[in-house]
């Protein structure tokens, strides 16, 4: 790793490097903001590593649509169908986003499934959009077809992605981001990176065997449980469900439909799903936040097993990260600053990092 590379300047070339493909300034910034808030929280499989070869790439192929014309179809007051127009997924998620925040503060909730988007990175960034108005945020996405159902053989369903984030008050929020699989695919990219291997129960090859190497992961990522007798049907559920809210409730092509070859078009492109809570309609928001206060409390009070020093509630390692990130700088593997440097050479963008 290289010396840590400072966050804002890292969104800045993120943000020129996007402009150069036609992306505009404000949706260049918006997208550039999430990559970097992916690296600061840890999630390196999502950030700046795939600005080049996921979105760069993707418009310069025609996949993605720089200047998408994002339309809202409203069915309710609390509900919205957003197309995004094969846009940049974060560009696409961050307004469906602001529209359900903006429902949930005139009704109290507010809920927006999208049709015809693109990967929107990290799905944390989205749900935590909520805080600021001390409201619960959750963000789901499909994910690509890469995950073996329970009793198959293959990749057959998808990777999807679940976000949940709560004000927890004097805490750091409460934040739950996990994809469905044992593992996220972003996992074996990074140990692919590193040359590392994985653990046995993964993923597995085309027969279905366990592997413990990146490049013998032909078969697939086991769903969250493994295999039957340790609760992958669960994992499939909670796929399944993501699935129907993103997919079949947007009007999106499910992911079990799509073709498994990867880039073949799927008619609806990728489909999300966003949701805003306001905690007041329920109770004063001190109320609750004094409740989850308690909650932390009590967990982090829980005996420790031996040698563990203390209990991480979910979102409290990766605000740590964070911190130590804004004060120290983004870590980025020498391959990632290589393509960054690549990328500033092939679109005339200042390399400053």
């Amino acid at each position: 790793m290289a010396k840590g590379i400072d966050p804002v300047k890292l969104a800045a070339f993120s943000t020129e490097a996007l402009k150069k493909v036609g992306v505009p300034a404000g949706d260049a910034k918006i997208t550039a903001d999430i990559l970097v808030a992916a690296d600061l929280r840890g999630v390196d499989s999502h950030g700046v590593a795939h600005l080049q070869p996921f979105y760069i790439k993707g418009i310069q192929e025609g996949r993605i649509n720089p200047t998408p014309n994002i339309k809202i179809t409203s069915n309710s007051d609390t509900t919205a169908l957003v197309d995004g127009d094969k846009g940049l997924g974060f560009v696409v998620g961050y307004r469906a986003m602001e529209e359900a925040i903006k429902r949930a503060k005139t009704h109290g909730t507010g809920w927006v499934t999208v049709t015809n988007s693109t990967h929107y990175g990290a799905g944390a960034y989205y749900a935590m959009m909520a805080l600021k108005e001390k409201m619960i945020g959750l963000s789901m996405t499909q994910g690509g077809k890469g995950v073996v159902a329970p009793n198959t053989r293959g990749k057959g369903i998808g990777l999807n992605v679940l976000s949940v984030a709560v004000p927890s008050g004097k805490n750091a929020p409460w934040v739950l981001d996990m994809a469905t699989g044992v593992v996220a695919g972003g996992k074996l990219e990074i140990a692919a990176r590193e040359g590392k291997s994985i653990p046995e129960g993964w993923a597995v090859d085309q027969d279905g065997k366990p592997v413990t190497e990146v490049k013998d992961a032909t078969g697939g990522i086991l769903p969250l449980g493994g295999d039957p007798a340790h609760g992958s049907f669960k994992g499939f559920g909670l796929t399944m469900f993501i699935d129907i809210l993103c997919g079949v409730l947007s009007g999106t092509m499910s992911v079990p439909e799509k073709s498994g070859v990867r880039g073949a078009p799927s008619p609806g492109g990728t489909g999300h799903c966003f949701g805003a809570i306001g905690v007041s309609g329920f109770m004063p928001v001190n109320m609750f936040e004094a409740g989850m206060e308690r909650m932390f409390d009590a967990l982090h009070n829980l005996p420790k097993a031996e040698g563990v020093d203390r209990l991480f509630v979910n979102g409290e390692m990766e605000a740590t990260t964070e911190e130590n990130r804004r004060k120290n700088g983004v870590p980025l593997h020498e391959s990632i600053i290589q393509n960054l440097k690549d990328t500033a050479k092939e679109l005339g963008v200042t390399y400053n990092l």
